[in-house]
This record gives C-alpha cells, sequence and structure tokens, in this order.
C-alpha cells in the first residue's frame, strides 16, 4: 500500500465527523443552556475533542479489522 492510500485510511471521512458532532452538540445545547456562555464554550471544547478522537479510533479499528 502506497503511502498515499494509508494516510487517507487514516481518518474518518468528514460527515462522519460533522454529523455527529452536530448531533452531539445540539444534545449538549439543550442540556446545559442555561449555564454560563464561559462554561458552555469549556464543555463545548471538551466535547468536540473527545468525540474527534473517538471517531477517529473507532473507525481505524473498524478499517484494522477489515484488513486483518
Amino acid at each position: 500500500m502506497g503511502p498515499e492510500k494509508q494516510q487517507k485510511s487514516r481518518w474518518a471521512p468528514w460527515w462522519v465527523y460533522l454529523v455527529v458532532i452536530l448531533g452531539c452538540n445540539y444534545v449538549k445545547q439543550y442540556l446545559v443552556q442555561d449555564l454560563p456562555v464561559a462554561v458552555n464554550a469549556a464543555i463545548t471544547v471538551v466535547l468536540v475533542g473527545s468525540l474527534f478522537l473517538a471517531i477517529t479510533v473507532v473507525y481505524r479499528g473498524m478499517r484494522g479489522a477489515e484488513r486483518g
């Protein structure tokens, strides 16, 4: 497998990140709408970072299972 193909398979498609992050952010906004803006922003940063990491780990795990 060439380096280009290997790099491309490291990340989930962009739309997976978009759908999951927007959906979770919508739910988060409903749950914490009464908190101050700074707290809401901090929760958003942690949430997005965690979701990005989780999506990437799950995708790479699924891709590894397909190859192996």
